[in-house]
């Protein structure tokens, strides 16, 4: 049987490593066995700067790595109901909005922006400073190199990354009518002038 504590309303597998002094924490998150919140920021020369914010009900899967921000944004920022699976790696000053769905193997660069709803293949790789788009979904062993934009609503596959056709399924599953996805396309463009 796995052992797990609840600690901060929060139930937290006894291998796991969290930096508690680095965090903000919700309630009803579910931290699996050998994670690791609170890691050194994966940035040569660069120090660590400000807290990692996690909100309410996050499921964080084995071997996740989640680390430190840096001065660039000063947290790395994880919202609701986001469920991470096993060995994925969220880099130093990462914002991931609300249900999203990183896949086995997952590797995000610092700095990576995620809008809700998108969903990220095996092993898929994002350069850093990117923003991908929300009800979006990556294919497995996609990479999403700097020069990629991955829009709203969309699938995209490919090493790099192309787009495929509308992800229909996410927008239609959740009532995203053309005018809500209008408005997250200039959302996404507003993302990505920050």
């Amino acid at each position: 049987m796995l052992k797990f504590k609840k600690i901060k309303g929060n139930f937290v597998h006894s291998t796991a490593v969290v930096d508690w002094k680095s965090l903000v924490i919700g309630k009803g998150n579910t931290i699996g066995p050998y994670v690791v919140i609170g890691n050194q920021a994966q940035w040569k020369n660069k120090k660590n700067f400000g807290k990692i914010i996690i909100g309410h009900r996050n499921v964080f899967n084995e071997y996740t790595n989640i680390h430190l921000p840096t001065s660039l944004k000063k947290k790395t920022y994880i919202g609701n109901d986001n469920y991470v699976m096993n060995s994925t790696t969220i880099d130093h000053d990462c914002h991931i909005e609300d249900n999203i769905i990183l896949s086995s193997n997952v590797t995000l660069g610092g700095n990576v922006y995620i809008m809700k709803y998108a969903n990220l293949g095996i092993r898929s790789i994002v350069h850093q400073n990117q923003v991908i788009g929300s009800y979006s979904m990556l294919g497995m062993g996609s990479i999403v190199t700097k020069t990629k934009k991955i829009l709203p609503g969309y699938i995209y596959f490919g090493k790099p990354v192309r787009k495929i056709k509308k992800n229909l399924l996410s927008l239609k599953k959740n009532k995203i009518t053309l005018k809500k996805l209008m408005l997250e396309n200039e959302r996404y463009k507003q993302l990505l002038k920050k």
